[in-house]
Formats: C-alpha cells, sequence, structure tokens
C-alpha cells in the first residue's frame, strides 16, 4: 500500500518547500551579495531574479550536507561574471580581479554586510519620499543623470551636490545604527 507522503507529488511538495524554505533563509544575504558587486540596483535585481531561477533548476544537484548560502552565492558569482562579461562589450570600468577582491570580502562579511542592508532600509525611510525617489531614479541606471536634473528643475551640478549630502547623510546613519547595536542600546 502506497502512503499518501509517499506519493510523487508529496515528494516534489517536500522539495520545493524544502527549497523555499533555504532560499527564504538566504535570500537577503544573496541580495546584499549580489548587490555588493554589481553597481546598479536595477542590474542587481535582474541577477537576483536569475539567480533564484537557476538555484531552482539546479535544485535536484544540491547537496544538503553543503551550505545553501555557499551554493547560492558561488551560483549567483557566475551570474554577475556573465553580467559583467555584457556590461564590458558596453563599457564597464570594473576589473574582474577588483570584482573578486569583493566578492571575497562580502562572502567573509555578509552578516555584517546584511546587517547595513537593513540599516541602510531603515535610514532611507528617514529620507523625505522627494529625496528617496531622488536616489533611486539616480541610481538606478535607468535614467540619465541629466535628464533626471532637468526633470526636478535644478541644475546637473546642483542634483549631484545633494545626491553626495543624501549619501553622506545615509553613511552617518547607517554607522549610527551600527554603533547603537554594538552598544546594545
Amino acid at each position: 500500500m502506497v502512503e499518501i507522503g509517499d506519493s510523487p507529488r508529496a515528494a516534489e511538495s517536500d522539495r520545493t518547500l524544502e527549497f523555499i524554505r533555504l532560499l527564504g533563509n538566504e535570500e537577503r544575504r544573496l541580495y546584499a551579495y549580489i548587490l555588493a558587486l554589481v553597481p546598479r540596483w536595477s542590474d542587481a535585481d535582474d541577477i537576483a531574479q536569475q539567480t533564484r531561477i537557476r538555484l531552482w533548476q539546479q535544485f535536484d544537484q544540491y547537496d544538503p550536507s553543503r551550505d545553501f548560502g555557499a551554493w547560492a552565492r558561488t551560483i549567483a558569482h557566475y551570474l554577475v561574471l556573465a553580467h559583467r562579461k555584457k556590461s564590458e562589450r558596453e563599457g564597464s570600468r570594473m576589473t574582474n580581479e577588483f570584482l573578486e577582491a569583493v566578492a571575497e570580502q562580502v562572502t567573509q562579511n555578509i552578516d555584517e554586510v546584511e546587517v547595513r542592508q537593513r540599516n541602510l532600509l531603515i535610514c532611507m525611510q528617514k529620507l523625505s519620499t522627494g529625496h528617496r525617489d531622488l536616489l533611486k531614479r539616480y541610481y538606478s541606471g535607468l535614467e540619465d543623470r541629466r535628464d533626471i536634473a532637468a526633470d526636478v528643475g535644478r541644475s546637473f551640478d546642483s542634483v549631484r551636490q545633494t545626491v553626495r549630502r543624501l549619501r553622506l547623510s545615509l553613511v552617518r546613519c547607517v554607522d549610527g545604527l551600527a554603533m547603537a547595536e554594538a552598544s546594545g542600546e
């Protein structure tokens, strides 16, 4: 007699749930890793989506005795390299040696990167809606920065200075939250 839990459908469901659980535990760190290697948020989003798809496609090859996060970062790393190869044809300035060094540092400090990313999101919420939108547009890579300046009715240099001040404000905020967490506040 076949048990209900032993059916192929149940096994597939268990496999799917295990994948979702493992990915859910690692997704923020995985995204932080990708974001550290890719300068544009929109590119990082695309690579993260490609990584999730590839992880699912290759999940049968995953060895459960190994660290899922490390396996996922390896796959993401190869997708980032493929993206870099494409970007090089489009004139990217980062070298593969630089990318490898950043990847190694991020891997060694993945927990800290995740905390800083979480703190950045908290600090971004403290900005006005207009400033958040400006930063997102400026760094998305989807619009020419001079067009953004024209759209907001300011000079390019004025927008650059505003973005610079906002960036410094975010760094101070993220560092402040980190110091508060370290001191137990």
